[in-house]
């Protein structure tokens, strides 16, 4: 009876590292093919002017619009105060900021200059077949190398990023603190803080960059 019961244990790792792999290939398949696309838009030379920003910005969002789950990611974003305002609030700040999202995402790919990417081999695998994460490498014509870690989710409708760290940035949690700096500084306006959002990121980057 122990040694079936090890075996039993054996074949329930077994299937589940196998369930694991396969879960992993499919978000990697996924950020694999929004990479692709994402460095066509980048090669492209008249993308590159700083007057067709608007219109390199249109084509990043396009990629990632059905790979990104924005409002997975706004309601991280507001945390605790995201059931402080109703439904329409709620999608409201989901509009606006995956607006700045995707602006603070191409800015960041846009100043990398890159010129080649590569998938990195799995890490540690994660336990749950639902979740993964997908490191990508990047490559700037100076060669220098930065690293985007994917936090990937699996949905009904496929697989979908909820996260990413920019060279050990992570952007939802960056937006997350800033959310509640500014509900703060506001004294507890959670409305008032959606409507401020757009021109208070846009502030905020024109004073990093």
């Amino acid at each position: 009876m122990k040694y079936i019961n090890r075996w039993l244990v054996l074949l329930t790792l077994m299937f589940t590292s196998v369930a694991v792999q396969a879960s992993w290939d499919e978000a990697r398949a996924t950020i694999e093919q929004a990479s692709s696309q994402m460095m066509k838009v980048l090669e492209n030379k008249a993308l590159k002017a700083p007057e067709q920003s608007e219109a390199l910005i249109a084509e990043i969002e396009t990629i990632l619009n059905p790979v990104v789950d924005f409002d997975y990611a706004s309601k991280r974003v507001m945390g605790k105060y995201y059931n402080r305002v109703d439904e329409q609030q709620q999608q409201r700040f989901s509009n606006v900021f995956k607006d700045t999202m995707v602006r603070t995402y191409a800015k960041s790919l846009t100043g990398f200059d890159i010129v080649r990417y590569e998938v990195a081999p799995e890490g540690h695998p994660s336990p749950d077949a639902d979740k993964q994460v997908v490191s990508v490498h990047v490559f700037a014509s100076n060669g220098q190398q930065y690293t985007l870690v994917y936090y990937m989710l699996k949905q009904d409708s496929g697989w979908k990023l909820v996260n990413v760290l920019v060279d050990g940035i992570n952007l939802r949690l960056n937006f997350k603190n800033q959310f509640a700096d500014m509900v703060s500084r506001t004294n507890g306006d959670v409305k008032q803080v959606i409507t401020d959002w757009k021109a208070a990121i846009a502030s905020n980057g024109s004073k990093d960059s």
